[in-house]
């Protein structure tokens, strides 16, 4: 009986592996192909403006470094009125504060309405651009930043 089932065992592995070798070698070329999926949507370029109100005697803000930030920058404010909107506008120009133009000819300018909280402190700044628009203002030359903090009329 011991014997019978040694055979018994020895020639289910001999099939078993005989199936998986046949399997590897013979299987449909179909299957051996990696499938690939492509997407060819293309990116607008886009900036983005992150704004962090600090208090006057605060140093420095908390938002840490990212590879696609193209500028920080502070604007001090005093007796402005904690209720009433504000206008914080970022420009990139020249030396002569001509303006540049985006890749859609479009002025690079950023606007955004804030409202500050407090009478008196620190309007910090974090321009961003996505990968198609870093390679555009890496182009240009002589690249000026300027931010203006204006109450909305």
């Amino acid at each position: 009986m011991k014997k019978v089932f040694i055979v018994l065992i020895a020639g289910l592995t001999i099939i078993g592996s005989g199936l998986f070798v046949g399997n590897l070698f013979f299987s449909k070329e179909e299957e051996k192909e990696p499938s690939t999926i492509a997407t060819t949507e293309e990116l607008k370029p886009e900036l983005f403006l992150d704004i962090e109100i600090l208090e006057p005697n605060q140093e420095e803000s908390q938002q840490e470094t990212t590879i696609n930030e193209l500028y920080r920058g502070e604007l001090d404010f005093q007796h402005a009125d904690p209720t009433k909107p504000y206008l914080i506008t970022v420009q990139f120009t020249d030396k002569e504060k001509r303006e540049f133009l985006g890749p859609d000819k479009q002025p690079l300018r950023l606007e955004k309405e804030v409202t500050l909280g407090k009478e008196q402190g620190i309007a910090f700044l974090a321009v961003k651009g996505n990968k198609p628009m870093l390679a555009h203002i890496q182009k240009l030359k002589d690249v000026q930043v300027s931010a203006s903090l204006k109450e909305k009329e």
